[in-house]
């Protein structure tokens, strides 16, 4: 399966950008996402299998934070399936890689943490990447904890590493749920 997904709320030059690579896209579905919760996204990781093509205009395309992007970048990668993006022509496991790169190196404004750092004993990276969509969702935190089988503490230690959402941006039910 050869995917284009847009994430049709960003104001962003897609379609001259989409002229620019319409031999590349040539054949491909094209799925337009308007939903704030990203839902369609959500939808496709989760179809996409081993073989597939997703091409995505750029990055913000993938996510609305660099957590949610670098997450769904992970999730097709380890589907199998093979990312582009196509504004700077890009493959999804070379920006992997420099993420990786990137996170090994020290960071003053974070605290440093531990090799065996309580949220990554058991938060296996599907089920870091499971609580970071389910966040971004809007999913309290105590049925996020059920749905991966981690407990409520560590779900909100692996929230509060990737900084997920600020508190400032959590809609007005979840204020309500166990945070």
């Amino acid at each position: 399966m050869r995917v284009v997904y847009i994430h049709s709320t960003l104001v962003s030059p897609t379609a001259d950008l989409l002229d620019r690579h319409a031999a590349v896209i040539a054949g491909a579905r094209v799925l337009r996402d308007s939903s704030a919760e990203w839902a369609g996204r959500d939808t496709l990781l989760t179809l996409l299998a081993d073989g597939d093509e997703l091409l995505v205009p750029g990055l913000e395309h993938l996510g609305a934070t660099s957590s949610m992007i670098l997450a769904s970048l992970r999730r097709a990668v380890e589907a199998g399936a093979r990312v582009t993006l196509l504004q700077d022509d890009l493959d999804g496991i070379s920006i992997l890689r420099a993420a990786a790169l990137l996170e090994s190196l020290p960071d003053a404004d974070r605290p440093s943490l531990r090799r065996d750092s309580r949220p990554y004993h058991r938060a296996t990276p599907e089920r870091v990447a499971e609580i970071l969509a389910l966040t971004a969702t809007g999913t309290p935190i105590r049925v996020i904890a059920e749905t991966v089988g981690l407990s409520s503490g560590t779900v909100v230690r692996v929230r509060r590493i990737h900084r997920v959402l600020p508190h400032a941006s959590w809609p007005s039910e979840c204020l309500s749920s166990a945070d």
